[in-house]
């Protein structure tokens, strides 16, 4: 590297690094700081009896992670190995739970087992279901959580070197006993690194717990529940004390990923030598009609029975209303959509979505660069973008909250003064949503700068062009198929993401999230299911647009 270039490396590290460090590790320190000061002062004393509340975290996300686990293996085996018929719809049903929020399906299946008012249990008789505690909550966040294990379980899969699985067979092996003594082995260590991700992702859940948690008798209390009430507490103590417990939450994302890490390097299924990737599904023979109906049936009471019981609740004129083709209208479908309120908070989401989204590409873009132009640092820059996706969304926001509660003034050379504002402002919930979601904008670019020829940037550079101008003209458009991705992404997260808007937008400043956890939580059902409902047709859309742009390979000439 020239010495004009490492200039220019080390210009662009720092003008990245104040970003990073300022709104996304600075305020975790600064939280973890404010923590131990609260174990100093007695916290620890009162950290002990709320450990019911960590009791329940722990609990609810094992049990999310179990479920999530025994019905994603069963299922990537069929989806990935087999010659099961409609494999692809099958696959895109089962990995929907994982682009819509948590908490809409939590709607749906509050709309379903609710103990008097549910479908279910109108059909079947009051009290044959109860969602609210922590056995429904792990199941929602299970469910919720089963694509990460499919997903991770169909990546092993497509590695597994298919001679050994021949090799089972020419030994007389029957299908289903090459499947669980050969392939499930192979496969099971990303199997588990996907629960562990669900684990991950039901401890640091807000809105499935406060849904169903906070209602139920005797209440269920979670950490992030217990967080937010102290929020709401406000004070020094409360803030104090919510700290403490989003230090203790945040303690579980280094653990899980450790042993997600660890399963990581014993589960690598690599390919022989010279051998290739396409394997011979195995054939289900008799079976293979049951095993359709049965997963099927599975798609149907997992993914769609709690879509159609939202989309059934917002025609209803309220929830719990008879059931009768008289009772259903359309009236909150033009109440909720076309109202002032709705609009306004439409209209902020999608200016923070499209922004976040926008800083996100932008920001990971840069954490690519300079990654690939250091081999000593490249790996902390990677690291600084991608670690705070691992921290809850509710740690994130507290620590957000605590750092920027006040104006923070800057002097400069006692002449010029700066002076953030972020409190109580849109921008706090904008810088919420880059710094938790910078993780998708530098990994797409990172895979997209991988496969790029970097003869192009230097043919440019021998050409004449500057730095700057070489990478604008050569891979820059390359990557534009990378960058679409990563935006998408990054705008679906944001513009329906529930838990740190709550805890960050400022009164009379709603969004969608906000808004449609006040209508579930306090005021509607019914118009609340109308915004669940448009929330599942912005995800489809987004899955669909996402779905063209994987069929346009990247050009790496």
């Amino acid at each position: 590297m020239s010495a004009a270039a490492a200039r220019s490396w080390w210009l662009g590290l720092g003008a990245w690094l104040v970003p990073v460090l300022g709104f996304s590790v600075l305020p975790v320190a600064a939280l973890l700081w404010r923590g131990l000061g609260a174990v100093e002062d007695g916290g620890l004393t009162w950290l002990l009896a709320e450990r019911g509340a960590l009791g329940n975290t722990l609990t609810i996300a094992t049990g999310a992670a179990v479920l999530a686990f025994v019905a994603g293996t069963p299922l990537a085996l069929v989806l990935f190995r087999t010659d099961l018929p409609l494999r692809g719809a099958f696959t895109v049903l089962f990995t929907l739970p994982s682009a819509v929020p948590a908490f809409i399906w939590g709607m749906g299946w509050l709309s379903l087992a609710s103990p008097r008012a549910g479908y279910l249990n109108r059909l079947l008789g009051a009290d044959t279901f109860d969602i609210y505690g922590p056995v429904g909550i792990a199941f929602v966040e299970g469910v919720s959580g089963l694509p990460l294990v499919l997903l991770a379980g169909a990546a092993a899969l497509r590695r597994v070197d298919p001679a050994m699985e021949e090799a089972a067979r020419v030994c007389g092996a029957s299908t289903p006993r090459v499947l669980l003594t050969t392939t499930l082995p192979l496969a099971l260590p990303s199997l588990l690194s996907g629960a562990v991700m669900v684990f991950l992702m039901a401890a640091s859940s807000f809105g499935v717990p406060y849904l169903l948690g906070v209602s139920a008798s005797p209440p269920t209390r979670v950490l992030t529940t217990r967080i937010y009430e102290l929020v709401l507490m406000g004070g020094d103590a409360g803030l104090g004390r919510a700290a403490l417990l989003a230090a203790s939450l945040l303690l579980l994302a280094p653990l899980a990923m450790g042993v997600n890490q660890m399963l990581g390097r014993t589960g690598r299924v690599r390919l022989s030598a010279g051998k290739g990737l396409s394997a011979r599904p195995f054939p289900l023979g008799t079976a293979r009609n049951s095993v359709l109906v049965a997963v099927g049936l599975t798609a149907t009471v997992l993914v769609l029975l709690p879509l159609g019981a939202i989309f059934l609740t917002s025609l209803q004129r309220s929830f719990g209303a008879r059931l009768a083709w008289s009772e259903l209208t359309l009236t909150h479908w033009a109440g909720v959509l076309m109202e002032p309120r709705t609009l306004h908070a439409t209209g902020r989401s999608l200016l923070l979505a499209v922004g976040a989204g926008t800083l996100v590409c932008g920001l990971g873009l840069a954490a690519a660069v300079l990654r690939r132009g250091s081999r000593r640092l490249g790996a902390g820059v990677e690291a600084l973008a991608v670690w705070p996706y691992a921290v809850p969304g509710t740690v994130l926001a507290l620590a957000l909250l605590l750092v920027f509660s006040r104006d923070l003034r800057f002097i400069l050379m006692d002449r010029v003064a700066f002076v953030l504002a972020l409190a109580h402002t849109p921008w706090l919930l904008l810088i919420a949503y880059v710094a938790k979601y910078l993780a998708l904008g530098a990994r797409n670019s990172e895979e997209a700068l991988a496969q790029l020829d970097t003869s192009l940037t230097e043919a440019a550079r021998v050409s004449g062009a500057g730095p700057w101008r070489a990478f604008v003209d050569a891979p820059l458009p390359l990557l534009r198929p990378a960058l679409t991705a990563a935006f998408v992404l990054a705008f679906l997260a944001c513009a329906t993401e529930i838990t740190m808007s709550v805890l960050l937008v400022p009164a009379g400043t709603e969004v969608l999230g906000t808004l449609l956890f006040e209508l579930q939580s306090y005021a509607d059902p019914a118009a609340a299911a109308v915004l669940a409902c448009a929330f599942v047709v912005l995800v489809v859309m987004g899955q669909a647009m996402l779905a063209l742009l994987a069929r346009r390979p990247i050009d790496r000439r």
